[in-house]
């Protein structure tokens, strides 16, 4: 392996050359990835895309700044690459290879969003929403969300959604707010999923309560591991809710979010297998739980076992 710059032989791996000092990467490396087989000539090596491929390789802790170094690159050879720019924004904003910076993070977002990039429009907008390295601003948050929702990210979607339920940065709309919630979730987007089915569980102007289409979205969101999903989801089985009512179910979905240590399905698991005469000592507490309260609920539970449990078919 050769140094592209000076053309001093090189060791395997990506280094700084010993004959010239510069950041180099061997010869013969395409820009999909390792290959060795393949030489390449200086100008393929200055490709931007070769020096964004190459940066993809790194992941790594200890090659972040390496791979910051090739999109710093590419950025040299092409200004307008935008996923190299954006990829930038994203190692400013979560300190990978450089110290934590969101205002220069942001300065690369905004770059990358202006070539169109809905990723970084979406990402600029979340910045505007929250004041993250940028005056926080509703109005500016909407419009980048709106022109990365309108080219399809679904994360944008999601925001936009949100956005318009709230009423942050635009008139509260709950149709317009389901209706961008709808096209993320059928994307597959597990935030827009859940919060869509609490909008027509609880209903709003202009959207009708829904039980069943929002059992629908609580499926897809719970098998997804959404914990507030898998609560309310065995809610409804647990009353027959949008579902036929299925204590099994609705324990099995309770038991999912308390694996997870979320309280409510800790909760509802105990109170679900009560219905099913199911008679358990809790071994832990719950959160929150001082240690008295615990003792009591064991007293409690353990008091059961002086009775005969029902029968299984009762």
């Amino acid at each position: 392996m050769f140094c592209s710059q000076c053309g001093k032989a090189l060791s395997d791996g990506f280094r700084f050359c010993p004959g010239c000092g510069k950041h180099v990467i061997p010869l013969g490396v395409s820009s999909n990835g390792p290959n060795l087989q393949e030489p390449r000539t200086t100008v393929q090596v200055q490709d931007a895309d070769y020096w964004y491929h190459r940066a993809l390789t790194l992941t790594e802790k200890s090659q972040y700044l390496e791979c910051l170094e090739c999109l710093k690159r590419a950025v040299e050879v092409d200004p307008k690459h935008k996923q190299a720019l954006y990829a930038l924004g994203h190692h400013h904003l979560h300190g990978q290879g450089t110290k934590k910076d969101p205002p220069t993070a942001a300065n690369w977002f905004r770059k990358s969003a202006e070539l169109r990039f809905a990723p970084a429009q979406d990402k600029l907008g979340l910045m505007y929403e929250h004041g993250i390295g940028v005056a926080k601003s509703a109005t500016e948050a909407i419009k980048w969300y709106a022109l990365a929702a309108q080219s399809g990210n679904h994360d944008a979607q999601y925001h936009l959604g949100v956005m318009y339920g709230t009423g942050n940065g635009v008139p509260t709309d709950f149709v317009k707010s389901s209706e961008w919630l709808l096209k993320a979730a059928k994307q597959g987007n597990v935030e827009a999923q859940a919060t869509l089915a609490q909008l027509l569980l609880q209903g709003a102007d202009g959207v009708p309560k829904d039980y069943e289409e929002a059992a629908t979205w609580l499926h897809k969101a719970a098998d997804a591991g959404d914990t507030q999903a898998q609560v309310t989801l065995a809610g409804l089985f647990m009353r027959g809710k949008g579902v036929q009512k299925d204590l099994e179910e609705a324990a099995r979905y309770f038991s999912l979010a308390a694996d997870e240590g979320d309280p409510g399905g800790q909760q509802g698991l105990l109170f679900v297998n009560r219905l099913l005469g199911r008679w358990t000592i809790s071994e832990e507490r719950l959160p929150g739980e001082e240690e008295w309260e615990f003792d009591i609920r064991r007293m409690v539970e353990s008091s059961r076992f002086s009775f005969d449990p029902p029968d299984e078919a009762e």
